[in-house]
Formats: structure tokens, C-alpha cells, sequence
């Protein structure tokens, strides 16, 4: 994943105004993301599918990561924050909104910053707000899962809140498959025209039932981090990216529409 060059050259620039901060706990910011996520999902034309229960309360979710849609599709369903790479908050707009957010900005070459953000995430937990944490770190192509890295996953054994895996799937009956992961030097401007090309795209959110991390057990946050790669692992089986069948066109009625965010249990 990369930004283009002019884009690049913007982001550094001294000229870009200091980021406000909005509280992360704002009712008003969480209903705009939701909206806006849903409204991207539906310009897309992605439909998302939920499968599992989703805790009402505060949790970490614990996903496998394909794309920018992953995001965006978390964000539609629930209500939460997420960790980022830091050099995305030098991305215009995306940043100030991130931060209005409260996402964890983490700079993962730097073991340093790492140990700062796990007060961090367990601070936001604590507080009532989940967190979304891809835990390969990257994206990948969907036939994979990469090793988890279990460091922030210390975050929510101290805050004593539970870890929800959610496992997620692609699929398309039509187009370049390859389009539903966002890897490699690919910027967004380039893959957005490419899932605008795909036919049925739809992404599939599998949460599987949640883990209590076991407090005052020293190697806690790795064997939950190694229990929710488990849970990922069999609702991914034969690859997370698949062709689906073409669905039949619905008959639309006046004042009647088919919702782009659909659930199902």
C-alpha cells in the first residue's frame, strides 16, 4: 500500500494545519463515522454481511486484514476506534478524523512506541470504547494469515476486557479478485476503480465468540492473541478471497430499496 507522489509531497507539506482533537467518546463523531462508512460501502457497491454476536460491551477486536474496506466495514457495524500505522495521520483529512476518533497512532518499528500504546489502548477500553487491532500488522492477500503480534493485545488483559476475533472474508462473482486486497506498492487512487469494477462484492464479518484473557497469567495477552489467530484460521479455511455465485437482480419498487449493510446470524 503507498500514497502517489503528489499526494506524498502534500502530506509533508510545513503549509498543513495542526490537527484538532475531538473527544473519542463523542456520540456526534461516532454517528458520522458510522454514516460515512456505510455511504462509502454503498458508493462501492460492497454489501457486508455480519455472522456471530457482537458483545454490546467494550472489547478488542482481533481481525485479519485485506483491505482499506476492512475498515470501513468494522467502522459501519460497530461502534469503535482502531490501531493505525502513524504515517497515516499525515494523510489529509483521514488524519484529523482520526484523531476525532481517538485511533491509536503506532509507529511499528519503534519497540518504544509500542510500550506507549498499550496505556493507551487499555485507557480507551477501559473508558467504554472498543478497538479494532489487525494484528498481522500488514495486509495480505487473503490465501495467508501472517503471524499475530500479541504486544498490544496487553492492552486489554489489563483493562480485563475480553477479545473478539472476527474473521474476514471477500468475495465477488465477477471482476479481478485481486481488487479486494489493498498490498504491495498499490495506492488507494489506483485500487478504488478496481473494486468499483467488481460485480456482488461483498465482504463477510465472522465473530467468533469472545476470549477472556486470563488476568495475573504471565504469558496471557500471547495465548490470547494465539486463540484468536485459531478462531480466524477455521472461518478462513480454502482462503479468505473467493468467487461467490451471481446474485439475481431484485425487482425495485418506489420507496423501497435493498440495504447495502445487511446482517445475519
Amino acid at each position: 500500500m503507498s500514497t502517489s507522489k503528489p499526494l506524498q509531497s502534500l502530506l509533508q507539506s510545513p503549509l498543513q494545519p495542526p490537527l484538532p482533537t475531538v473527544r473519542p467518546s463523542s456520540r456526534l463523531v461516532a454517528g458520522l463515522v458510522r454514516g460515512l462508512c456505510r455511504s462509502v460501502l454503498t458508493v462501492m457497491g460492497v454489501r457486508v454481511s455480519v455472522r456471530g454476536a457482537w458483545p454490546r460491551e467494550a472489547t478488542l477486536v482481533i481481525a485479519n486484514h485485506l483491505s482499506w474496506l476492512d475498515i470501513v466495514a468494522v467502522l459501519a457495524r460497530k461502534r469503535c476506534t482502531f490501531v493505525a500505522k502513524s504515517d497515516v495521520r499525515r494523510w489529509p483529512l483521514v488524519g484529523w478524523l482520526g484523531d476525532a476518533m481517538g485511533v491509536i497512532w503506532v509507529d511499528r518499528h519503534h519497540k518504544r512506541d509500542l510500550l506507549r500504546a498499550i496505556p493507551v489502548l487499555q485507557a480507551t477500553l477501559t473508558a467504554g470504547t472498543s478497538v479494532l487491532l489487525f494484528a498481522e500488522g500488514t495486509t495480505t492477500n487473503g490465501q495467508t494469515l501472517l503471524p499475530f503480534k500479541s504486544g498490544l493485545v496487553e492492552g486489554a488483559v489489563r483493562a480485563g476486557v475480553p477479545v473478539v476475533p472476527i474473521a474476514v472474508t471477500a468475495s465477488a462473482s465477477a471482476g479481478d479478485l485481486d481488487a479486494l486486497c489493498w498490498i504491495g506498492d498499490e495506492t488507494l487512487v489506483a485500487n478504488i476503480p478496481r473494486v468499483f469494477a467488481l460485480r456482488d462484492a461483498r465482504l463477510t464479518l465472522h465473530a467468533a465468540p469472545a476470549i477472556e484473557p486470563l488476568r495475573g497469567v504471565r504469558a496471557a495477552r500471547k495465548l490470547a492473541t494465539a486463540a484468536a489467530r485459531t478462531a480466524i484460521v477455521a472461518r478462513t479455511a480454502g482462503g479468505a478471497i473467493t468467487t461467490a455465485p451471481a446474485t439475481q437482480i431484485p425487482v425495485v419498487r418506489p420507496r423501497t430499496g435493498t440495504p447495502r449493510l445487511t446482517t445475519a446470524s
